[in-house]
């Protein structure tokens, strides 16, 4: 006889009894319900949920959970993760869990496909797959850890119908828009085409909702939705929303660039003005006016060598900056200065301390005291 298959959940290893001939003829979905543990060790979620048959990394940053995982790693048993979304607070912003009541009560079981080699002072990464929904019947915390013991949400799959279908050539022809608006958007419908069966609506539902930039909270409400009519018309609203923003961002970008494009031709048809005024002896610009300005300036002076060497430095440096620089302004009005001083020019001066004093005495009051 073969020995009984065995499942790894969070608190050890569970035997799973072998199908007997009968059970053997039922669907694949009903083998995976008996495979996926009912008590699962639960990863906080702070951004968005992971919907059904979506494969992604997971980031674990609390020692203890790295520690049941890497143990767990050791064994040649499957290792399955409850992932749990937590509710945002006031302020938009999801917080560490404080409590059971911080976690919405819908989330998936992922299968852990790789685990990253842990490197000191850094996150475990993982990558996995999520596979089923669940509702949680009891979430237990200890410290700081979480386990839920859940009930799975398997899915009807004797929806059918016209209804369903034209749901689902809504949502493609949406994905395909959007495609046109968000070249970002061009990735996802690839993966979409490799990995999904376009036929069937609940993973096309649940895929094209990950696609969009929806709140957690908004995909969570997916999450939770059963019935896959209900889902399909709800991701096609969040579709349609996500076709206006992107439709919105596309025309702003395009009025910008507009704006940005008459501003650059202006300044192109400014400077090329500037020289052929230039050419033609008309004008010239404003740094060459001011250039000139001091060059007069320093002809009437009578400079030290000392003086005209850090004039005439300060020049240099005029003709090399922008005159719309902050530093062709300070440069500038420092050559001003300099070049209005009296310089080489100096009156008699006068000891007459009477006279001096005669003057002060008539131009201000008060000295006497």
């Amino acid at each position: 006889m073969s020995e009984k298959p065995t499942v790894l959940t969070p608190n050890g290893v569970v035997d799973v009894e072998e199908p007997v001939e009968e059970q053997k003829k039922e669907t694949s979905l009903v083998v995976a319900r008996d495979l996926l543990p009912e008590t699962l060790l639960i990863i906080p979620l702070y951004d968005r949920p992971m919907f059904p048959k979506m494969m992604g990394p997971i980031v674990v940053e609390d020692p203890q959970l790295q520690q049941i995982i890497l143990e767990s790693q050791q064994t040649s048993t499957p290792i399955y993760l409850g992932l749990l979304l937590v509710k945002p607070t006031e302020s938009g912003v999801a917080h560490a869990p404080q409590s059971v009541d911080d976690f919405f009560k819908v989330g998936v079981a992922a299968k852990v496909i790789q685990v990253s080699p842990l490197t000191e002072n850094q996150p475990l990464q993982l990558v996995a797959q999520a596979q089923e929904r669940f509702t949680v019947k009891e979430l237990i915390r200890q410290k700081p850890v979480y386990r839920a013991r859940v009930e799975y949400r398997f899915e009807d799959n004797r929806e059918s119908g016209d209804e369903l279908k034209a749901y689902s050539v809504a949502i493609i022809d949406c994905i395909k828009e959007l495609v046109t608006l968000n070249p970002l958007f061009k990735e996802g419908l690839g993966l979409l085409l490799e990995r999904i069966n376009v036929s069937d609506p609940s993973a096309l539902a649940d895929f094209a909702a990950s696609m969009t930039t929806s709140s957690g909270s908004e995909l969570q409400e997916i999450l939770e939705t059963t019935s896959v009519l209900n889902r399909l018309e709800r991701v096609l609203i969040l579709l349609k929303k996500e076709i206006e923003i992107s439709k919105l961002k596309a025309d702003i970008s395009k009025r910008i660039e507009e704006r940005l494009s008459k501003q650059q031709r202006e300044f192109f048809l400014k400077q090329q003005l500037k020289e052929i005024k230039k050419e033609l002896g008309i004008a010239k610009d404003d740094t060459q006016s001011e250039i000139d300005k001091f060059e007069k300036r320093i002809k009437k002076l009578t400079l030290t060598d000392e003086a005209s060497g850090k004039i005439n430095e300060e020049l240099e440096k005029l003709k090399l900056l922008e005159p719309s620089s902050a530093e062709f302004n300070v440069t500038r009005a420092y050559l001003d200065w300099l070049t209005v001083l009296p310089w080489g020019v100096y009156t008699k001066d006068n000891y007459d301390i009477t006279k001096a004093e005669k003057i002060l005495n008539q131009d201000h009051y008060g000295l006497d005291e």
